[in-house]
């Protein structure tokens, strides 16, 4: 099989996709080598699998406790973290009190992790480290927990972050190299989808590089609802063979941001983060920033978009971008895509969700028997799914919710949308809601852990994912786009499509109705890798049944 990491070329000026490890036996971050969720490949892997059936699963692997981290992979190792096995053990008063906005009062919190090495050709587990934390956060949360921090990898040494206050560096075989504490937001709920970013550096030195973390810092000297002050996220460079500190971002970000990588031509890595979300984040001005990662300008931004309508929720998505555009994408009811020169951050068109756009509804065409297209335009404003922005192709693409926090249906449901950047179109196709095809079907989602206990500590994680629930970030692999949803449900999309959008294939990883999981899917010498709340899944083109 011969993968190439993407490179995209435009012209000598142009930005791209940052340029990963030509190994691909390597997915050395949550948003893989190339930092964007996005690797082409020449040979896909399966399409189509089961975890119900064990259809083209080559191994599965009990896991003590839930989570919902990425998965990373490097010299034939597979690095995961879960939760802390629950305890059953309420947090101490003064920590319930201290914790209250983080846990939102739940039962079911925690503040320690476990790293786990698994030998990725067997499963077989390695090892396992336990990494305290500070702040609790609340297991199986529908919008993330101390594990979301996906762990970063290199040949030798892997990176661990417990969201909840802590790093640390191990090598390959369990031995810690350095440790950095710190004290993240608690004033708000444990929402962090941030994900720790690893890239070169050369200015410092052979094979120097560094880790990229988010944490909080005191600005100014206003007080308000936090003790410390008013603190904002801010990107933070650490020396990856150290932990040493060497640079914090000029422009914050919010810890319900998501960024990723883009690689430009005259200052290398650069990192594309935003500011905006609910409960009152602070960090301003409201927008979208590219900075520099590596180098003498490491931390200096390149250039910075604000939001002129002073939207508060265009951040909560992974950011996505391409070798010529940023996008920013707003809910109703603003229902507009702003597409900016990645090169300058300058707004180049805005591309309405509603006016105009087509509604390709399959629903009504299986329950009438025909085969003609029922296409309308949304009856009401879009609400993009959380965190499903990815840009292949030419397109914008993202899921939308069918309801929010169970209120009425939203214009265009149950719905994978193509936003045509150059025409401007924009066009919804209803995807069936189960493997079988069935259309517009309720599922639920249950957080079973690999001894066959239930654990969640909020109702909302029994949803389906076509409501109100952060989402894990869709992983591309060559033309294929993959997106997860809650249940455990996978659909595989062919971006090159561009018309009469349909699933290439849905997917399980596990028992609908007893599965759940908050992870994006890795890929790694041929083979996918995914969780869920119970277990870990390797799948290939051979089945172990």
């Amino acid at each position: 099989m011969h993968c190439r990491t993407l490179f995209t070329l435009f012209f000598a000026t142009a930005f791209s996709a940052c340029r990963g490890p030509l190994d691909t036996a390597q997915w050395s971050m949550g948003p893989g080598p190339n930092g964007n969720w996005t690797v082409a490949c020449d040979s896909p892997p399966p399409q189509q699998w089961s975890g119900a059936t064990g259809r083209h699963i080559v191994w599965r692997k009990d896991l003590p406790e839930t989570g919902q981290g990425g998965i990373a992979l490097a010299n034939g190792k597979l690095f995961v973290a879960t939760m802390a096995p629950w305890d059953g053990k309420a947090l101490s008063d003064t920590d319930a009190e201290t914790y209250a906005h983080a846990t939102e009062k739940r039962k079911v919190v925690g503040k320690h992790i476990d790293a786990h090495c698994f030998d990725a050709a067997t499963g077989d587990l390695l090892w396992t480290r336990r990494l305290e934390g500070e702040v609790p956060s609340i297991y199986s949360y529908p919008f993330s927990d101390a594990t979301s921090a996906s762990p970063c990898c290199d040949d030798q040494h892997v990176w661990f972050t417990n969201a909840g206050g802590r790093i640390v560096c191990f090598t390959h075989d369990g031995q810690p190299r350095w440790t950095r504490r710190f004290t993240p937001t608690f004033d708000g709920p444990f929402n962090k989808q941030f994900e720790p970013l690893l890239v070169d550096d050369p200015s410092r030195g052979a094979g120097a590089k560094t880790l990229i973390h988010m944490e909080p810092r005191r600005v100014g000297n206003d007080v308000t609802s936090n003790p410390a002050g008013p603190r904002w996220n801010f990107l933070i460079g650490l020396d990856a063979a150290t932990g040493t500190e060497l640079w914090r971002s000029e422009d914050a970000l919010t810890h319900y941001n998501a960024p990723i990588l883009v690689h430009d031509p005259i200052h290398g890595a650069c990192v594309l983060h935003a500011r905006g979300g609910p409960h009152q984040v602070p960090e301003l001005p409201l927008g979208m920033s590219l900075t520099i990662a590596s180098g003498a300008e490491a931390g200096r931004r390149v250039w910075r978009y604000e939001d002129p309508r002073k939207n508060h929720e265009g951040a909560l998505q992974t950011m996505a971008a391409d070798g010529r555009y940023a996008y920013w994408l707003l809910k109703t009811p603003n229902d507009v895509l702003v597409v900016l020169d990645v090169r300058t951050g300058e707004p180049v068109r805005e591309i309405h969700l509603v006016n105009g756009a087509r509604v390709h509804a399959a629903y009504a065409t299986v329950a009438q028997g025909t085969n003609a297209e029922d296409v309308s335009e949304p009856k009401a404003g879009v609400f993009p799914a959380r965190y499903s922005m990815h840009a292949a192709k030419g397109a914008l693409w993202f899921l939308t919710y069918a309801t929010a926090w169970g209120k009425p249906t939203l214009g265009a449901p149950w719905c994978l949308a193509r936003v045509d950047v150059d025409a401007g179109t924009v066009d919804y196709h209803e995807l069936p809601t189960t493997p079988d095809g069935a259309y517009r079907t309720k599922l639920a989602a249950r957080a079973i852990n690999g001894r066959g206990d239930e654990v969640t500590g909020d109702d909302r994680s029994r949803w389906d994912g076509w409501d109100w629930v952060f989402h894990p970030s869709p992983t591309q692999i060559g033309d294929h786009l993959y997106f997860t949803l809650q249940t455990g449900v996978v659909y595989v999309i062919d971006t090159s499509v561009t018309t009469n959008v349909r699933p290439v294939a849905v997917n399980d990883l596990g028992e609908l109705g007893a599965t759940w999981t908050g992870n994006s899917i890795s890929f790694a010498d041929g083979r996918l890798y995914h969780r869920t709340a119970r277990e870990l899944l390797c799948i290939g083109a051979t089945s172990a049944r």
